[in-house]
């Protein structure tokens, strides 16, 4: 019988509980290739078998001073095994899900960004075409638009007649639509549906 058999596993616990070492060299050697196989079956990849196998033997290691010789050592060691294959795996999970989350929120951040830039250029350049119409025009226009009035709101609150307000609104309308053409920020004909809403 060779040195390294002539122990057996109580033997050898009740050894490494005093710190020994060698016993715990010779514990590994027996159950390591085992745990190894273990995770292999339970699909994990060669790298993480061989973390699990280390995670395993540490902990066994710490906590060295508290192990029963009378109890299972091989029930105890799958116990940490499972323990640690299902931290791995949950941390796993949650890497995935977090990474799945900065994926969707980046897409939606750039698309928001996207968005708001598109509407402050178009904002931009809609203040300045109509702060570009005649003032009478623009005046006429931001009641209609701006603040909804009817035309014959409008000419009243201007003491204009309404064929006056509908004449104002008729030629704003047109500018800014050529104004809008001319640019190609949008389609001019959605032009009209952007002033609706």
């Amino acid at each position: 019988m060779s040195t390294e058999n002539k122990y057996s596993v109580p033997e050898l616990v009740g050894f490494l509980r005093q710190g020994d070492a060698n016993a715990f060299q010779q514990l590994y050697q027996r159950f390591a290739a085992k745990i190894f196989r273990t995770c292999k079956k339970m699909y994990l990849c060669h790298e993480d078998a061989e973390e699990v196998v280390q995670e395993v033997f540490l902990k066994v290691w710490e906590k060295r001073e508290g192990l029963d010789d009378s109890l299972s050592f091989n029930a105890y060691l799958f116990t940490i095994m499972r323990s640690s294959i299902f931290i791995r795996s949950r941390k796993q999970a949650l890497d995935l899900a977090y990474k799945q989350y900065q994926l969707n929120y980046s897409a939606q951040v750039i698309c928001n960004t996207e968005e708001e830039l598109e509407y402050q250029e178009l904002k931009l350049f809609s203040e300045k075409a109509i702060a570009s119409l005649p003032k009478g025009q623009q005046e006429v226009f931001k009641l209609k638009f701006a603040e909804h009035l009817s035309a014959e709101e409008i000419a009243l609150r201007l003491h204009l007649s309404k064929r006056t307000v509908e004449n104002q609104l008729y030629k704003a309308t047109k500018r800014l639509k050529q104004e809008f053409q001319s640019s190609e920020l949008i389609p001019s004909d959605l032009f009209l549906l952007l002033l609706i809403f």
